[in-house]
């Protein structure tokens, strides 16, 4: 369905989230009331009542033709804040994540949505999948100026990659979407950087998604923590994926064996084979009721 909205032309959308924005475009422009033909929608004093955006995975179907199968559209639909994908290698999660990035955006005026990677090349490649699915959906988007890559929306939203060093990319705000992709490959500094992006953000959301990389780190510190009970955790083994055969899976496991197997295609979190203390060890070595033998005190002055 093809219609014109303001700074948006020729947008490919649902009807349900052509009114969505018009409804955006006008509050954002103070105006009291619906251009065209749509219907009026207000509450007892009169104020206009927003219209919810469809679900992701039906613009995804009807403007960009991407039919998500089951698992992939539960995720995509998903309406938690903070979601948690452990999936197996070939799931199409840069796809999903594209995704979830370009509709958060388009939906979301006026805020940043900021990926983040183990390399400035996997962050510029998600950044710039979503762009183009912006584009075949008919926005017309715009490289930021900022001198981080990015894409800019007409409704003042940007996309942007982060490079992976912590040191060097302080000092955005506005992020209402953080998203982690290869997490479990991410450094620890890089992530803790990057969250207090969203300290001062009402409605934010945060989305790490990973294949497994070990029992350390973020992510596996989120994953496996029950005391963060915040986080909405999906986890797709290959079996679950209608991408993978069967017959490739079983050639896969005789290559890389058991550990190396499990991990990348069966989402599990096993300790690397030159581990040589594992971590159920080392946590069952712990007892969280022993007392310093000086209180906790500085052994030494700085």
């Amino acid at each position: 369905m093809t219609f014109l909205i303001g700074k948006y032309e020729h947008l490919q959308m649902p009807a349900q989230l052509q009114l969505y924005l018009l409804q955006q475009e006008e509050r954002s422009s103070g105006a009291a009331r619906i251009r065209g033909n749509h219907a009026r929608a207000t509450g007892p004093s009169g104020l206009l009542l927003p219209s919810p955006p469809p679900p992701l995975s039906q613009w995804a179907a009807q403007a960009l033709d991407f039919h998500p199968f089951p698992a992939q559209a539960e995720i995509l639909d998903c309406p938690d804040s903070h979601v948690m994908l452990c999936c197996t290698r070939q799931f199409g999660k840069t796809t999903l994540t594209a995704l979830k990035a370009a509709y958060h955006a388009l939906t979301n005026p006026n805020t940043n949505v900021v990926v983040g990677s183990p390399s400035q090349r996997q962050s510029a490649r998600l950044v710039y999948k979503a762009g183009e699915f912006l584009r075949r959906a008919g926005v017309r988007i715009r490289a930021t100026s900022e001198g981080t890559y990015g894409a800019r929306l007409p409704n003042g939203s940007c996309i942007y990659a982060l490079p992976r060093h912590e040191t060097t990319t302080r000092g955005f705000d506005s992020v209402s979407l953080l998203i982690f992709e290869e997490a479990a490959y991410t450094r620890d500094a890089f992530y803790h950087m990057a969250t207090p992006f969203q300290a001062v953000v009402r409605n934010r959301s945060l989305w790490l998604i990973s294949t497994p990389a070990g029992k350390s780190g973020f992510f596996y510190e989120e994953w496996s923590d029950p005391a963060r009970t915040k986080w909405r955790r999906f986890r797709v083994p290959a079996s679950d994926c209608p991408l993978i055969d069967a017959e490739f899976l079983a050639e896969e496991r005789i290559r890389k064996g058991e550990t190396i197997f499990r991990n990348e295609y069966e989402c599990e979190f096993v300790s690397d084979a030159t581990q040589i203390i594992t971590r159920a060890l080392w946590d069952s070595a712990l007892d969280e009721d022993d007392v310093p033998f000086n209180g906790g005190k500085p052994l030494w002055n700085d």
